[in-house]
């Protein structure tokens, strides 16, 4: 019950979005949004088809992509596929690569709803994002990887997350709000539908509805209600998707009023229906049929309305044919004088590429040496990252080995020594019964001294181990952790476990107690916070995904320095030695969040 769009291969329910080409004055694209918006299609064409005579090719290219959108929405492939590529064709020749680029993307789009044209689809996106990385350019690179993601949604739900995340991580290099929340949505449909975990894929969606409440934007704000109402439903909390539903039913919209209002009808239903309150589940379904006779009697009167423009429109293409045939045979003449010339042509230009192929020849084994050479670097740069990897492994145990001998130092010999020295001093004591009362002040604050001593050798003992060895585990001593670091009306540290039900290995706990550790010091030291909320979850026994939030300053990534400690870079690479992978999702005074997936 997902309302919004994901592009290429999973579909429920779609708004129109415009490609983000803009027509002069001369043209009122506001009418042709319109038009298509409505389903009134072949009208959008006949309107747009007075301005294929215009000089400006840029004009020229908008026209034919918006004729390729019409003929797209009445499933007409190869009508649609024949002015995407006039239109693309039209931006190369007046240099405008990357117009022509975005046009590549839609031509992948309708690919992508054909089966026999899918891997098609692929190869395109791939050359849009190979495009996007030579330009250099992160808001391109950002939406090339977005689209590669939503391609692999159905086909190979892991590996679509991946590159959600590496598309997030461009856009934030250079931000564009609008690409933002469509991967944010499209990953929580990612997680609700494909991987279901509705509980990641609410955090997305409320990423999104904060945007859209900033925006003051009435219909994304609505279509956010309604993802959201989709992950409890998915989560078996019906009230709760009941809630988001009514608010979203609430809002005053003015696009696509009816369609909304009927699903929102329809989708209310179905939440009752699962509560067993089958009264208000049959009075939500007869809503929602009466919206659809509404909708479906206007878009009777359209297609109506449409059927009588598309027969005008066939008339005048057989016009035009006829006049074309005439025009083709003076064509055929002038072509076959045009063959002479090409032929002697051809000749020379024979010879011309024989010696060309020569000195490319040549040029094509020296670039072989120098990739030869190239490879050698490569290896050598990999030898390097291994072993500093091995040097963060071996710091690590190190430190942990450490922490362990002093502990163990200050509890068997300090520790024994203390309790000895305080049971031979009650001897004492005993002893003595007879002291006058000065002498006894002096003999309870010196045993109270030795109990002060044997606890605080105690307390660090047990600090050392930090609560992960032993019967604790990860998030008892996390818990512990965050209890002690919060200070009262200053800082407040939450900690949220999902699924850990069971111990990890020694070893990953160890290791994730400290990186959580290292990043929660680093959010005392910098980030001026006043909340931080840790979340610890293992899905369905497979992987183990780690976030934590702070309220703080932010801090801009690229500016990050090796420091004391374990350090985010350091972190960074053991993640990466893992097999997992590290995100980092910070704006300048609105605070950080750092993503930490690992496989088990």
């Amino acid at each position: 019950m997902i309302l919004k769009k994901i592009k290429f291969t999973y579909l429920l329910f779609t708004y129109f979005i415009s490609s983000g080409f803009v027509f002069s004055q001369s043209t009122s694209y506001q009418k042709v949004d319109s038009l298509l918006a409505e389903g009134r299609n072949y009208s959008a064409i006949k309107y747009l088809t007075q301005f294929k005579s215009t000089k400006d090719k840029s004009e020229l290219a908008k026209v034919y992509n918006y004729i390729a959108k019409a003929y797209s929405n009445e499933n007409q492939n190869g009508k649609s596929f024949e002015f995407y590529t006039k239109s693309k064709n039209i931006y190369l020749a007046a240099g405008q690569k990357e117009q022509a680029m975005e046009v590549t993307l839609e031509i992948a789009y309708l690919f992508s709803t054909q089966k026999h044209n899918f891997e098609n689809a692929k190869d395109l996106i791939k050359e849009y994002i190979a495009f996007a990385k030579e330009m250099g350019k992160d808001d391109l690179i950002a939406k090339g990887y977005e689209s590669w993601a939503s391609l692999l949604i159905d086909d190979n739900p892991e590996e679509s997350k991946k590159y959600f995340k590496k598309a997030l991580e461009h856009n934030r290099k250079s931000f564009n709000e609008i690409t933002y929340s469509t991967i944010n949505n499209n990953l929580g449909v990612l997680y609700t539908e494909k991987l279901s975990q509705p509980d990641s894929a609410l955090y997305f969606y409320n990423k999104n509805l904060d945007v859209s409440i900033k925006k003051d934007d009435a219909e994304e704000v609505c279509t956010n209600y309604i993802n959201i109402a989709g992950a409890y439903y998915y989560k078996g909390e019906y009230k709760k998707a009941i809630e988001f539903l009514n608010k979203a039913n609430q809002i005053d919209i003015k696009k696509y009023r009816a369609k909304t209002k009927s699903l929102i009808q329809k989708f209310l239903s179905f939440n009752y229906e699962a509560l067993g309150d089958y009264e208000k589940a049959l009075d939500h379904i007869y809503e929602y049929k009466t919206l659809q006779d509404t909708i479906n009697a206007e878009l009777q009167d359209i297609k109506v309305s449409e059927l009588q423009i598309l027969y005008e429109t066939k008339e005048k293409e057989l016009e035009n044919k006829a006049l074309k045939n005439q025009n083709s045979l003076l064509e055929s003449k002038r072509k076959i004088n045009l063959l002479i010339l090409f032929v002697l042509v051809g000749l020379l230009i024979s010879i011309i590429v024989i010696a060309l192929l020569t000195i490319k020849n040549a040029k094509k084994k020296q670039k072989i040496a120098e990739q030869e050479k190239l490879l050698e670097k490569q290896k050598l740069a990999t030898t390097l990252k291994e072993h500093e990897l091995q040097s963060i492994d071996l710091m690590l145990e190190s430190q942990e080995s450490e922490r362990i001998k002093l502990a163990n130092e200050l509890h068997d010999n300090l520790g024994s020594m203390l309790a000895t020295l305080k049971l031979n001093f009650q001897n004492l004591k005993r002893q003595k019964e007879g002291l006058i009362v000065e002498e006894n002040k002096l003999y309870e604050k010196t045993d109270n001294l030795i109990e002060e001593a044997y606890q605080k050798v105690r307390d660090m003992a047990h600090f050392k181990n930090s609560g992960i060895i032993g019967n604790e585990g990860l998030v008892p001593a996390v818990k512990k952790m965050a209890d002690k670091m919060s200070v009262l009306n200053l800082l407040e540290m939450n900690v949220i476990p999902f699924g850990l039900k069971e111990r990890l290995d020694n070893k990953l706990e160890i290791s994730l107690f400290r990186m959580i550790q290292e990043l929660c010091t680093n959010i005392i030291k910098h980030a001026k916070a006043s909340e931080v909320n840790i979340y610890l979850t293992q899905h369905n026994g497979t992987d183990i995904n780690l976030i934590i939030e702070d309220n703080g300053v932010g801090f801009d990534p690229k500016e990050i320095k090796s420091s004391d400690g374990m350090g985010l870079k350091n972190i960074e690479k053991k993640v990466e030695q893992m097999g997992g992978t590290f995100s980092i999702d910070t704006i300048k005074d609105k605070g950080t969040t750092i993503i930490i997936d690992i496989p088990l």
